[in-house]
Formats: C-alpha cells, sequence, structure tokens
C-alpha cells in the first residue's frame, strides 16, 4: 500500500522520525526528511541510501513553503505528510515558565504543524488525494500539569485535525491525530530519563511517573508505535478521519464497526449537562 508513494516527514534527523523513516523506506516509499540539523538528516539520509533532505525551521511560515514548494516541484505531490516534528520544554510551574519558552513550544509543535499541513493541503486538494498524519499525545487530550505548552499544543493540534477532516473529507484527502504512546526507548520520553534528576524536583517527578509507567507495561518501546502509523498512512482507513487515535487502538476494530461507533468518542469533547430550563443549546455549524 506504501509502495513508490511519495512520503514527507519532519523532525526526520532524531528520535522517532527516523524511527518513521526507516519504516517508511523498509515498507517501500520514496520518503524525504525535514529538520533543522543538516548532520542529523544527512547520518539519516547516508544510512537509509541517500534520502532527499530538506534543511529548514517549520515555524518559519515562509521558509516551510519555499521549501514544499520546492519538494512538489521536484518530485511531484505528497501522498502522506507525518507532521512529527514537535519540542516540550522542561517542566516547570507556568508563572515560573519563561515565555519565550512558552510561545517556541507552540511555534515549533503548532504553528509548524500549521504551515506544513497548509502547504500540503494546497496540493492535495487540487490533485483529489492525500494523507496527513499529526502527531499528538495523551498531553493533548489529558491533564499535563507543569507541560501546559505541549500540552496546549497538542490539544490545538487534535482539533485542528478534527476541523480540517471536515473540510477535505469531499476532496478525498483524509486526517489523522495519531498518539505514538509513551516511548520510553527513545524520543521526548527518554530524553526526560537521560540524565537523572532529584525526586523532589518537577523534572524528578516527571522522570519517577514516566518509570512507573513503563515498569507498570503502560509504555510502548519505538517499533511498536509504528505499526498504526503505517496503517494510517496506507489509506485503507478514510472513514477514521478527524479522529484522535493512539497505538493501542484496534484500526480493524475501529473500522468494522465505524457505523455504530460514535466518532464523537475519538475527538475532544466536554461532556454537555442538561440546559436550565428554557435554555436552548447551541449547534455546531453544518460540517462542509
Amino acid at each position: 500500500m506504501l509502495q513508490g508513494r511519495r512520503v514527507v516527514i519532519t523532525g526526520g534527523g532524531r528520535g522517532l522520525g527516523r524511527v518513521f523513516a526507516q519504516s517508511f523506506v523498509a515498507a517501500g516509499a520514496n520518503v524525504i526528511i525535514t529538520g533543522r540539523n543538516r548532520q542529523t538528516l544527512d547520518e539519516v539520509s547516508r544510512e537509509l541510501g541517500g534520502l532527499e533532505t530538506f534543511v529548514f525551521d517549520i515555524s518559519d511560515a515562509s521558509a516551510t513553503r519555499a521549501a514544499f514548494d520546492h519538494i512538489h516541484q521536484t518530485h511531484g505531490p505528497i501522498d502522506v505528510l507525518v507532521n512529527n516534528a514537535g519540542i516540550c520544554h522542561p517542566p516547570g510551574f507556568f508563572w515560573e515558565t519563561p515565555l519565550e519558552d512558552w510561545a517556541a513550544t507552540l511555534d515549533v509543535n503548532l504553528k509548524g504543524t500549521v504551515y506544513c499541513t497548509h502547504a500540503a493541503l494546497q496540493v492535495m486538494v487540487e490533485q483529489g488525494n492525500g494523507i496527513i498524519i499529526n502527531l499528538a499525545s495523551s498531553a493533548g487530550v489529558f491533564r499535563w500539569p507543569t507541560c501546559s505548552a505541549y500540552s496546549v499544543s497538542k490539544a490545538a493540534i487534535v482539533k485542528l485535525t478534527e476541523n480540517l477532516s471536515c473540510e477535505t473529507r469531499r476532496h478525498g484527502v483524509s486526517l489523522f491525530a495519531y498518539h505514538p504512546g509513551l516511548v520510553h526507548s527513545i524520543g521526548l520520553g527518554a530524553d526526560y530519563l537521560a540524565t537523572p534528576s532529584p525526586e523532589d524536583t518537577l523534572l524528578g517527578q516527571v522522570q519517577k511517573w514516566v518509570t512507573s509507567e513503563r515498569l507498570a507495561g503502560r509504555t510502548v518501546d519505538a517499533q511498536q508505535s509504528i505499526g498504526n502509523l503505517l496503517k494510517l498512512a496506507g489509506g485503507t482507513c478514510s472513514e477514521l478521519s478527524g479522529c484522535y487515535l493512539t497505538v493501542h487502538d484496534d484500526l480493524e476494530r475501529l473500522m468494522a464497526d465505524r457505523k455504530a461507533l460514535c466518532t464523537d468518542h475519538l475527538m475532544l469533547r466536554v461532556q454537555q449537562h442538561s440546559p436550565p430550563t428554557g435554555a436552548t443549546m447551541p449547534q455546531r455549524p453544518p460540517e462542509a
């Protein structure tokens, strides 16, 4: 299903992005990786047989647009975009966190996803097909105190995915918010564990939590995170477009039950209580 398909992976020079690139290449895809560090991108490119690489900062709108224009002109339309690039600053109370760090997290995680998606969609909508997979996190659907910037950025990505799926469905484009799991072997989870900190510090408490999750069997390694990602990229899950999906989901079961399943269960929702007597709840606008 991925043989010969053009796949762009942001943040492909390290962490999960590097593992994703390896897996897509093994599946026969034509992979392009992007990132800010030329050295790491070149290492992955050599390791995987000479992948095309683009060095730019996804938080820079003009640089992102120029890179995607170049990709489209030299390689043709993108079939699959994996918005993987992301950052998470060390944990801290909001009022003690430098606003520059908070803004930088949203610039990369949210704005970067927006800029890449905007550039890709303009071509995907015109060609009538395409798949965009936005890396999400449980931080976006549950509370992650002391990591508010990361949590807010990931929640916004889930809602962005849901809204854009309604706009693009009739154009043959699917979008998914995909949580690869709490990965202990590589990426942000491993970064948190790299240098032990005292337990009475915020970082030490996060490290203790990640370790306890691993001991309880609630973390995954990098290879486990790939299976559902490749299935979503393969184009057989279009009816789940807009949903928040995870490494733990049985995609085949969800597809089989899609008519009976209320898709709201896979999207961010506030449980509504009965309105006051005489009040009328506002209705959501019609879908595109």
